[in-house]
């Protein structure tokens, strides 16, 4: 590459940087020239979002405020204490935080989703679409039997009145390949997961599309629904649990919520009560056992009486009741006491109740023991309820089991201890006792046996009233648990769907509509490096002749999008006298600018037109080139030097035996009468064969002799050589020629090119160079400055095309062309 090379590289790269900023004015052009692509793309765009929003359900959202009350079962455990006489019961409120995930948990939703028979759906097969029916299903799906799938569906289709199919039919998500089922309403059909039973609704008559049932376990649809529930507070500093759902049907939303919330409550209460009702177990029991030991002492008593004949045994043991009073209510104190360590004690041990909440409120007097109760039974409570929402291995879990098995450990302690506290102190009470009745034995020993036995018949009426009253009192508690929510705002929401945003939607189509085309368009022209118009070649020192419009084109979008870029049917003569359309005025101002260059300095007969290229329009270049110059009256031949094709002389169908090639071979010595007349003034020397050797005839020196021949004959001779990148025959024949113009095709010439065409005309390679660029699109904006190089045609016609796009002057006087029947284009003169 040469210096100059170098530096027109370096040159044009820091042009294109200044460039490099688009214009508001070349975007609009760029958008206006491509506006149907752009209509069509918002079509196509809205379109979509229209089908879209046509195809995707319509979601609502319904939001419920619910406030946990942490403090109202504290404020009822108020009352009872009071009620009961005694200040050591407790209460642990609840957290918010953790309700919120409790309102969240599948566990909940699936008995929302039994109660309210969610586990079927249908759906409605419309056109393009599918639409969940609820409450308005034609039939319904009954199961007579549960069977072991945990999901299917089928698709009914209405074959009569009353009569129908069941088709398409799937378990847990795979088809399975089953007779078809025909089946009437309200019949058992025996199905390949069991007997169902398809009744009708009221909607029955408006049962017009096939339906899929699908139906699915309900701890399956639950974590659907899970998935729509969002819990949250309302703020950070309330305790007001806002609850929203996300649904296709408002009110099954509404109904979903409210559910929830009832199944809410019922489960906390539940829970609170689980000491209550291990209590009342506890109690329930131990009355029974004394009850019966009760009965055993009665009966021993009154057959003591019988046999002995008592009748009056207060008056003889008076002096002695009097003074053993006082121990046997001490000694009943204890011994209730005692029982009641016991029976905790073996409650405790049993094995069975490992898992199960201590009895708590029993009257044991021991306030260490009572507190250890309490604290292990609410520790149990957090215990399981972190173990229905994780396992076993839950580090929560295991560490709250740990603690329980610490605690359990010392309550056990704590009830030997006392246990053993209780038997010493009895044992004091029973030997002062027993000294008594040893003083009584003297006197009589039926006495004796009957204080005895009076005595333990009123310890266990003792111990059996006190447990009623225990009793009673656990059911009042349990009465008065009540719910730590309160409903403060109900399901509610707007009135129109959430999803889909349908403006959010029609925008974003609007913008692919305009961003899609114009993100490729412009793709597009950045990685196209081809010659568009005038304006990619004003860095070029090489003359500039003009430039020619592409044929085919119309101001109609639709009409050019079918035009050929390139035509082997266009080589044919469309330049004429007196007409004025585009191309016969794009050729004569290139002719008035090739007239004015050969006159600019040597006087030049012969023009050769070659090209960097093949197909860029070179031969009907100089077709009508050269019958432009014969109208005004110079006498005009063209020679077809391409002798290794013919292209020129074959379009015309001229193509003679004798010719070019039977002149260099001297075969013939004149070419007199070998020249064919194509109009007037203008004549055409055709290839005739084609040789095996084209290199080797141009070479000779009868080439040269041809050339001088013709020079004496005709004003202008023009030589359609091939072009200069395919074979060597151009450069053999380009000392010959006066002047030599290359024709450039817009869309064709790769602008990276440019430096080479540079520096070809720096370094003479060719007599006299010059450039026409051929093809230009006048529509697209890149047609530069117009016909002439600077000459122009403005000679007030008013005809010719529109080709003011470009960079400053051009003409915007906007002819339109047709093409008649002759192939010739005709202008309708439009007066701009």
């Amino acid at each position: 590459m040469t210096e100059y090379n170098k530096n027109f590289q370096a040159q044009t790269t820091g042009n294109q940087e200044e460039e490099q900023s688009i214009q508001l004015a070349d975007i609009w052009g760029m958008i206006w020239h491509h506006r149907w692509w752009y209509v069509l793309s918002l079509i196509l765009c809205l379109s979509g979002a229209a089908f879209h929003l046509y195809k995707t359900p319509k979601i609502y959202s319904r939001s419920m405020k619910v406030i946990v009350d942490e403090d109202a079962s504290n404020y009822m455990m108020r009352d009872l204490t009071q009620f009961a006489g005694t200040s050591r019961m407790r209460y642990s409120g609840s957290n918010v935080d953790n309700e919120i995930e409790a309102f969240t948990s599948p566990d909940l939703m699936e008995g929302v989703v039994k109660r309210l028979g969610l586990e079927t759906v249908y759906i409605d097969k419309q056109i393009a679409r599918t639409r969940e029916m609820y409450k308005n299903s034609p039939v319904e799906m009954q199961r007579l039997d549960d069977g072991s799938a945990s999901a299917f569906s089928f698709t009914i289709k209405k074959t009569g009145e009353n009569t129908f199919d069941i088709e398409d039919f799937s378990v847990a998500g795979l088809g399975i390949e089953t007779p078809k089922i025909s089946g009437a309403l309200n019949d058992t059909i025996m199905t390949p997961v069991g007997a169902i039973r398809i009744v009708p609704t009221t909607f029955l008559d408006k049962w017009g599309h096939d339906i899929q049932v699908s139906w699915v376990r309900a701890s399956a649809r639950a974590k659907s629904y899970t998935g729509r529930l969002s819990a949250s507070l309302s703020n950070k500093m309330s305790s007001v649990v806002v609850l929203s759902m996300r649904d296709a049907f408002p009110n099954r939303a509404e109904t979903v919520l409210s559910s929830l919330l009832d199944m809410y409550d019922e489960e906390w209460i539940g829970s609170r009560n689980r000491s209550t009702r291990a209590t009342s177990k506890f109690i329930a029991d131990r009355l029974a056992i004394i009850e019966e030991e009760l009965g055993g002492i009665e009966t021993n008593l009154k057959n003591y009486k019988q046999t002995n004949k008592i009748t009056d045994i207060v008056q003889a043991g008076s002096v002695l009741s009097q003074q053993s009073t006082a121990f046997g209510n001490k000694a009943f104190e204890v011994s209730n006491q005692l029982a009641i360590a016991q029976m905790i004690k073996n409650f405790i041990n049993d094995p069975i109740h490992t898992n199960d909440l201590m009895p708590a409120n029993t009257g044991l007097e021991s306030a260490t023991v009572a507190t250890q109760i309490g604290e292990y039974n609410h520790i149990l409570l957090q215990r399981d309820k972190a173990l229905s929402a994780s396992s076993e291995n839950n580090p929560l879990v295991q560490d709250l089991t740990a603690s329980l098995d610490r605690l359990r450990l010392a309550i056990n302690r704590s009830i030997e201890s006392l246990i053993s506290s209780l038997q010493l102190e009895l044992r004091q009470v029973e030997s002062r006792e027993q000294e008594l009745l040893n003083r009584v034995s003297k006197t009589s020993g039926q006495e004796l046996e009957l204080l005895s036995i009076e005595r333990q018949q009123k310890v266990k009426e003792q111990l059996y009233i006190f447990l009623l009253q225990k009793r009673e009192e656990n059911e009042l508690q349990s009465l008065l648990t009540v719910s730590n929510t309160r409903q403060i705002m109900r399901p509610t929401g707007g009135g129109g769907p959430v999803s889909p945003n349908r403006m959010m939607i029609i925008l974003i189509a609007l913008a692919l509509g305009l961003g899609l085309p114009f993100g490729i368009i412009y793709l597009i022209s950045l990685f196209d490096t081809t010659v568009k118009g005038r304006g990619d070649l004003v860095r070029l020192s090489v003359p500039f002749l003009g430039e020619l419009p592409q044929l085919g084109l119309s101001p109609n979008y639709w009409k050019r999008l079918r035009a050929n870029r390139y035509d082997k049917n266009n080589t044919r003569f469309l330049v004429q006298a007196g007409k004025r359309d585009s191309i016969n005025e794009a050729f004569r101002v290139l002719r008035t600018n090739l007239d004015s260059m050969i006159h600019s300095g040597e006087q030049a007969q012969v023009i050769m037109l070659t090209s960097f290229n093949p197909n860029a329009g070179k031969t009907f270049t100089l077709m009508n080139l050269a019958k432009s110059m014969a109208l005004k009256g110079s006498r005009v031949i063209i020679l077809d030097l391409d002798i290794r094709k013919a292209t020129l002389s074959k379009s015309l169908g001229q193509n003679k035996k004798h010719g070019i090639t039977a002149y260099l071979r001297g075969k013939i010595d004149k070419v007199d009468g070998h020249t064919i007349p194509i109009s007037d003034n203008l004549e055409l020397l055709p290839v005739g064969s084609i040789p095996p050797n084209p290199a080797e005839l141009l070479v000779s020196e009868r080439m040269g002799m041809l050339i001088e021949e013709l020079r004496g004959k005709y004003d202008y001779i023009f030589l359609d050589t091939p072009p200069i990148d395919v074979v060597a025959d151009t450069a053999i024949i380009a000392p010959f020629a006066d002047i030599t113009v290359f024709v450039l095709r817009a869309g064709l010439f790769d602008r990276r090119a440019l430096p080479v065409v540079e520096e070809i005309y720096k370094e003479n390679r060719f007599n006299r160079m010059a450039i026409i660029l051929n093809g230009v699109d006048s529509y697209s904006g890149h047609s530069g400055y117009g016909y002439g190089y600077g000459y122009g045609y403005g000679y007030g016609y008013g005809y010719g095309y529109g080709y003011g796009y470009g960079y400053g002057y051009g003409y915007g006087y906007g002819a339109d062309t047709e093409v008649d029947d002759d192939d010739a284009q005709e202008t309708k003169e439009d007066k701009s």
